[in-house]
């Protein structure tokens, strides 16, 4: 009798600066369906990338809550930005931690069906960790059960 396999893990972790990515990659964060990027990593993204922030505000005013469970790929000269909208809200409002992770599922699925042709490398903040209060290994199971191959900077 086999035993049920598990896919490969193809997550990779680093202590480094999430935005020291190389050019050409996408750069992975969990955002809310509010168009608030005012909290944590978000206002580094907001600070670095204006207009992927601007795009990103706009889909939130077109669509609001029906983005739960997608993502919004944003490209750039430098990087891509990848919007994993894992909650509807933020700060006390935030989804609970069993909605958060079901929609993590559905927008990593969104993001790894967009990044084809060509397909590229994905780094990633360790999301939904900090300001959604997930912990980050409910999230990166999430991660190793889809198969998704991606480099996680954790804080200096």
């Amino acid at each position: 009798m086999s035993q049920p396999s598990t896919p490969p893990n193809k997550i990779t972790h680093v202590k480094a600066d999430l935005f020291a990515a190389p050019a050409g990659s996408i750069l992975i964060h969990a955002c809310n369906t509010k168009g608030s990027w005012g909290a944590g990593i978000a206002t580094a993204f907001q600070e670095r990338y204006p207009g992927a922030f601007a795009k990103y505000k706009n889909m939130c005013k077109k669509k609001g809550e029906e983005l739960i469970g997608t993502c919004l790929l944003i490209r750039g000269e430098t990087h891509d930005v990848a919007c994993l909208f894992t909650s509807k809200d933020y700060g006390r409002r935030v989804d609970s931690p069993a909605e958060i992770l079901a929609a993590t599922r559905l927008a990593v699925a969104d993001l790894l069906a967009q990044n084809v042709e060509p397909v590229k490398p994905m780094h990633a903040c360790r999301f939904n960790s900090e300001r959604f209060g997930v912990e980050w290994a409910e999230s990166e199971k999430i991660l190793v059960e889809l198969g998704a191959e991606m480099i996680v900077y954790e804080r200096l």
